[in-house]
C-alpha cells in the first residue's frame, strides 16, 4: 500500500484516481481550495469512500506560489509516497517544481518539453511534421490573413482552434459559413488578444478515436483505444458514449510516437480517420489524465494505479488488453445534452444506436455514490444559475441545417472505411 496525495478538486479524473487507487488498496488524500460555500460544506464530504483526508490549500489559479508551497509542505511532511496531479492546471503549476517534489515524493510527470507538445497545438503539429504523422490540413493565422479565402479553400465546415489546449472543447469552434468564421476568430482571439494564436483546420467527418495510455521513458505500461460514439457537442467534443475498438495499425502508430518522445506520464492522443489519405490523422495530445480515465476501471484498465506503480519503480500487474465492443455511457450532465442535440437535429429515430455491445458500464457507481450525487447537485446548480447559456448557443449552431453535425449512420460509414483499410493492410 502507498499513500497518495491528489492535489485537485472533485472532477472526473480525480474521481477516477480515487476509485482506481482505493480499489488497489492505496490510501488517498486530496488537497484543494474549497472557496465556494457549497463546496466547503458538501464537496469536502462528498469525495467518496476512498478519500481519507482533505487538506485545504490555495487555488493555483489565484495564487500559484501559495499552491506550490502548500503542496511542497505536504510532500516534506513525510506522509506521502506519491504526488499524482490529475488535471492540467495542477500539473502545469507543479511541473517547474518537479525536482523539488521528487526530493520527498515520487511523481510520474512529463518533462516541460513533453508537456508543451500537448498543451501547445502549434508544437503538436510541428511534432507531426518531424515524425511524418499526418494531421488535418491546418493554416496558422497572422494579422494579415484573409480568413474568408482560407475558409473557402479548406471548405466548410471549418474548425477554428486556439493554439493552447484548454481541455474539453474550450478554445475550439466549428463554423459553417464566412460570417460565423469571422465571429469565431474574433471570439477565440479574445482569449489572448492575438489572432496569431489561432489556426483554421479542415474538418474531418467521423468519430474521434482516443489512444489512452500511461508510459515511462517511452515504454507504454498500458493502453486502451476507444471510439467516441457520441459527443457533446455532437459535432465534436467531450465523450458521452464510448466504445472500445481494436485497431492494431493505430496502436503501432501510437507506440512509435511515445517512443520518439520518450514519454513519461499519462497521455490521451486523439485521432480521426482521414477518408482521403486513408490514414489516421492526429488531432491533439492531452498530456495529462483525461476526462474518461475512469471509464474502463471495472473492465480492469486501472490507469491511476499503473501510474503509481511506475512512479515507485514497481513492476505493475499485467495491464489488460480490452476486447472491442465494450461500451461506457455517461449519464450525468453531458449525455442528456448531446441526446437533446441529436433529437432536435435528426428526430427521435436518430437516438437509437444501431450497434449492439458486449457489455455496458455507467458513470454512476452504486458502491461509491456520494461523489456522483455531488456531481448531480453541481449540474442542477449550473442549470438553475444560467450556466447552460453556452449550451444554448452550441445548440443553436448545431441546428443550422448547413452544419448538421453527425449521426450514428455517418459514424458507421466512417467505421466501415477503417475496416476496409484494415483489410487492405492485411492483404
Amino acid at each position: 500500500m502507498a499513500r497518495i496525495l491528489i492535489p485537485d478538486p472533485l472532477d472526473l479524473p480525480q474521481l477516477a484516481a480515487l476509485r482506481g487507487l482505493g480499489r488497489r488498496g492505496h490510501a488517498c488524500d486530496v488537497a484543494w481550495s474549497f472557496s465556494r460555500r457549497q463546496d466547503r460544506y458538501l464537496g469536502k464530504h462528498c469525495l467518496g469512500r476512498y478519500c481519507h483526508q482533505v487538506h485545504e490549500i490555495p487555488d493555483p489559479s489565484a495564487s500559484v506560489e501559495g499552491y506550490v508551497e502548500a503542496v511542497l509542505e505536504l510532500c516534506r511532511s513525510g506522509v506521502y509516497d506519491v504526488v499524482l496531479p490529475t488535471r492540467g492546471l495542477s500539473l502545469e503549476t507543479l511541473l517547474p517544481h518537479r525536482d523539488r517534489i521528487n526530493n520527498s515524493c515520487a511523481t510520474l510527470m512529463p518533462t516541460p518539453a513533453q508537456f508543451s507538445l500537448g498543451i501547445d497545438k502549434f508544437a503538436t503539429f510541428d511534432l507531426c511534421r518531424k515524425l511524418g504523422v499526418i494531421h488535418p490540413e491546418t493554416v496558422f493565422l497572422s494579422d494579415e490573413s484573409n480568413i474568408e479565402a482560407i475558409g473557402s479553400r479548406l471548405g466548410y465546415p471549418v474548425v477554428v482552434k486556439h493554439r493552447r489546449n484548454f481541455g474539453g472543447s474550450r478554445g475550439v469552434m466549428m463554423v459553417s459559413d464566412p460570417a460565423a468564421l469571422s465571429a469565431a476568430v474574433g471570439d477565440l482571439a479574445g482569449l489572448t488578444d492575438s489572432r496569431q494564436d489561432l489556426m483554421l483546420q479542415k474538418f474531418l467527418p467521423g468519430t474521434i478515436v482516443d489512444a489512452c495510455l500511461v508510459a515511462k521513458h517511452g515504454k507504454i505500461g498500458g493502453m486502451v483505444t476507444q471510439e467516441r460514439r457520441l459527443m457533446y457537442p455532437i459535432s465534436g467534443g467531450v465523450a458521452c458514449i464510448l466504445a472500445t475498438v481494436d485497431l492494431p495499425e493505430l496502436e503501432s502508430l501510437v507506440v512509435s510516437i511515445v517512443e520518439a518522445l520518450d514519454w513519461t506520464g499519462p497521455a490521451q492522443i486523439e485521432f480521426k480517420w482521414d477518408p482521403v489519405l486513408r490514414r489516421f490523422s492526429l488531432i491533439e495530445i492531452n498530456p495529462r489524465f483525461w476526462a474518461t480515465t475512469g471509464a474502463w476501471l471495472k473492465a480492469g484498465a486501472n490507469f491511476p494505479a499503473l501510474a503509481v506503480d511506475l512512479a515507485l519503480n514497481r513492476e505493475p500487474p499485467a495491464f489488460p488488453k480490452l476486447p472491442a465492443n465494450l461500451r461506457f455511457k455517461y449519464l450525468i450532465g453531458r449525455t442528456p445534452a448531446s441526446l437533446v442535440q441529436l433529437w432536435r437535429l435528426r428526430g427521435r429515430g436518430a437516438l437509437k444506436d444501431p450497434r449492439s455491445y458486449a457489455r455496458t458500464w455507467y458513470d454512476f457507481d452504486l458502491g461509491d455514490p456520494l461523489p456522483d450525487l455531488f456531481r448531480c447537485f453541481t449540474e442542477l446548480r449550473r442549470a438553475f444559475s444560467g450556466g447552460y447559456k453556452l449550451m444554448d448557443q452550441t445548440l443553436a449552431r448545431a441546428f443550422d441545417p448547413s452544419f448538421a453535425g453527425e449521426d450514428w449512420a455517418s459514424r458507421e460509414a466512417a467505421g466501415a472505411l477503417v475496416q476496409q483499410e484494415k483489410a487492405a493492410v492485411a492483404l
